[in-house]
């Protein structure tokens, strides 16, 4: 196993934690996702114009991304999910796409947020990925159920081989994912029965405030009391780049439940920002704006309604630490 190693972070925008390791030799050789549990029938054809209260087609419309559609084929085949898939008209090829996955609220105005910013700054072909509505739900805060990491794998799966009908090019293809998104993330790069896909498909990915535990963690247990491993499975030994944000703050995903060890230290790069809660980067001021800083709020999940409070230093460093590890992992050219 590696070593972690970890230093202090200075910068103009504040202080953090800096961890990074080479790749873990850690990995569970029976690691199967299995494919018919994790595929929850898909009912609904028409996406929600808006989800708890917010507005999902104003901000899209306004910063030039394109509405939800039934447009992904799930892995199975059977159905469709909805997704916003923006491209970049005659340079889809060409430019970076990035595939944006929810956390447990469902597609909410921070993803929209994100896709905002990763348009702009990086020229990219856009595609919001809902895992929820089209199964007749709008959240998963129980988080180590049918529809958590493993089942959001093969959705990512399914987005990732669509982007590419698209035109995309895998090499250029990358996922962020934030909260039971950033639990997606360090899942599907984690080496298992699908990895040969996840790296065919994907560059790498970005796992912000990540749900971490694991089934045979002994730093945790479940809220929702878990005790299947297929639920709460393994992550760790990652197949592919993948960078992860943290906060010493955050009682929604709290290091607490992590083996730290297996799940962080084959990451390329950790940053464990200092006084941090969960979803540091909300837009406070709306989709497409610089946020109000220090605006804090209660999560909407009734059973942890754990604070959300805002930070612009923080969100500046995981954007450009993002920018960077785009660009490292782009191809280079001849």
């Amino acid at each position: 196993m590696s070593n972690l190693i970890c230093k202090p972070l200075l910068s103009l925008f504040g202080s953090a934690v800096l961890c990074m390791a080479a790749a873990s030799s850690w990995a569970a050789s029976d690691d199967v996702i299995p494919v018919e549990k994790y595929q929850p029938t898909i009912v609904e054809q028409t996406p929600p114009a808006s989800s708890h209260g917010w507005n999902m087609e104003r901000p899209l419309v306004n910063n030039g991304l394109n509405l939800f559609a039934a447009n992904v084929p799930s892995y199975s085949g059977k159905g469709m999910l909805f997704s916003s898939w923006t491209a970049q008209n005659g340079r889809v090829f060409e430019r970076p796409t990035i595939i944006i996955v929810h956390g447990g609220h469902g597609v909410a105005p921070g993803n929209l947020d994100t896709a905002v910013w990763a348009k702009r700054n990086l020229d990219a072909n856009i595609l919001i990925l809902d895992s929820y509505w089209s199964r007749g739900r709008t959240e998963n805060w129980l988080s180590w159920t049918r529809f958590g990491a493993n089942m959001r794998v093969l959705d990512l799966i399914a987005a990732a081989r669509f982007t590419q009908s698209e035109g995309a090019d895998p090499k250029k293809t990358f996922v962020i994912g934030d909260s039971q998104g950033g639990w997606t993330v360090l899942r599907a790069f984690t080496s298992h029965n699908l990895s040969g896909e996840v790296k065919a498909l994907l560059a790498g990915g970005v796992s912000l405030y990540p749900n971490c535990y694991v089934k045979d963690s002994i730093f945790g247990r479940a809220p929702s009391g878990s005790t299947d491993r297929e639920d709460a499975p393994p992550l760790g030994n990652y197949v592919a780049p993948v960078i992860a944000f943290t906060g010493t703050a955050d009682t929604a995903t709290p290091l607490s439940q992590c083996n730290v060890d297996k799940v962080f230290k084959g990451v390329e790069k950790w940053t464990n920002f200092e006084g941090a809660t969960h979803a540091w980067d909300s837009p406070t001021r709306g989709v497409g704006r610089r946020a109000e800083d220090n605006v804090c709020t209660r999560a909407l999940n009734k059973y942890n309604p754990f604070p959300i409070c805002s930070s612009n230093k923080f969100t500046d460093i995981t954007r450009s630490d993002i920018l960077a590890f785009v660009e490292r992992h782009l191809p280079k050219a001849p």
